[in-house]
């Protein structure tokens, strides 16, 4: 009972090399469909997936591969693009000249995807159908950044290990990113206000604004800006998420790599089956479970990624680059390196500002500890 899309351009975008395509966009008139893989399909509330979905947590994403929160068979059945024909849950809406997402429809899908990178993309920005997507996601941008959305971007880059080789790329921002984040956000956003208006229990994604105070959008600023943000919490109870600007949103569009946009997708099926839903109870024990998995996947993530950039460090004992200043101590000042998106602490022995610009080479790397330190040269 899906409804036929296969005749309307859908496009996959994402970095180069990924693997596990979950969420595509296409314009449809004045009508924006976000696609997202149909997981919840085949993985109802617990079905043997569900429940080691559950125990996953998420995909782990290792420089040396990923570790798949579900078997690899279901990605490459499900995945966007990886077949002629894939089916969807799609969330189709129109935006208003508020900015708010608007004549809101899900509905299960069969699409056709065209996969592209994000340099694909930029590329053919300024021309039709991207060029009409971005303008349909202005008016949902203007309210996000009206509504205090955070504007930080700070260095960040990609991890891998290659036949042996620690590969380090910066991750590039561009207008591609920002348009796909954007059309994500409008999904979870109208994904959650659907929810909210036919009464069915969701993890909403929530964060607590920051405490005011006024920053430069400099890198020290941003610095400091991030390290005061409140940990995006799930909850059953509706709140705004101050970061991104929302008054309402919830993660819908991962469920091939995030067991709660799993859960969500499982709740809407449901919905729309018309049976009858998890309550609010069930829902809060399943994202427990499923969130103390997730923080033991993060954790791996961050300590595999700093340890195979000291392994870089070590292999290149040449290395030599730049930290920008973002804390002032009295002794030692707190600087990120954005070509390896990395913190440290060094001595200055003239001094240094905040935003000051510092060479620096590697005086020590202990792989145990997971320490590096580094000596600052003219």
């Amino acid at each position: 009972d899906r409804l036929d899309l296969t005749g309307l351009a859908s496009y996959a975008i994402d970095d180069v090399g990924n693997e596990d395509p979950d969420d595509a966009i296409s314009l449809d008139g004045d009508r924006l469909w976000v696609h997202v893989a149909d997981v919840a399909a085949l993985a109802p509330p617990d079905s043997d997936l569900d429940l080691d979905a559950r125990s996953r947590g998420a995909n782990l994403y290792l420089p040396e591969g990923v570790v798949n929160m579900l078997p690899q068979a279901v990605t490459d059945r499900l995945g966007l693009g990886l077949q002629p024909v894939s089916p969807a849950l799609s969330f189709g809406m129109r935006c208003g000249a508020d900015g708010e997402p608007a004549d809101i429809e899900v509905r299960p899908t069969l699409i056709r995807a065209r996969r592209l990178t994000y340099g694909e993309v930029d590329a053919a920005l300024d021309a039709d159908p991207f060029a009409a997507i971005d303008a349909f996601l202005k008016p949902f941008r203007a309210r996000r950044d009206a509504r205090g959305a955070s504007g930080i971007d700070l260095p960040e880059v990609s991890v891998r290990v290659r036949d042996g080789e620690v590969v380090i790329r910066p991750l590039e921002r561009s207008r591609s990113r920002g348009l796909v984040m954007d059309a994500m956000l409008m999904a979870g956003e109208a994904c959650a206000r659907w929810c909210q208006e036919r009464g069915i229990a969701i993890p909403y994604a929530t964060q607590a604004a920051p405490d005011k105070a006024e920053l430069p959008q400099d890198i020290a600023g941003m610095y400091a800006q991030r390290r005061r943000f409140k940990p995006t919490r799930l909850s059953v109870e509706p709140a705004e998420h101050s970061g991104l600007g929302l008054p309402l949103y919830t993660r819908a569009t991962s469920p091939l790599r995030r067991y709660s946009d799993l859960l969500v997708h499982q709740q809407v099926r449901l919905g729309l089956a018309g049976g009858a839903t998890l309550d609010a109870q069930q829902i809060s024990e399943r994202v427990g479970q499923a969130e103390a998995a997730s923080l033991a996947v993060r954790r791996a993530e961050r300590l595999s990624n700093h340890h195979w950039k000291l392994v870089y460090l070590r292999r290149h004992p040449q290395w030599a680059g730049e930290g920008v200043v973002v804390e002032v101590e009295e002794r030692k000042v707190g600087v990120l390196i954005p070509a390896l998106a990395l913190d440290a602490k060094v001595r200055a022995p003239g001094g240094a500002a905040l935003n000051d610009r510092l060479g620096l080479v590697p005086r020590e790397i202990d792989l145990p500890e997971l320490e590096c330190y580094f000596r600052v040269v003219d």
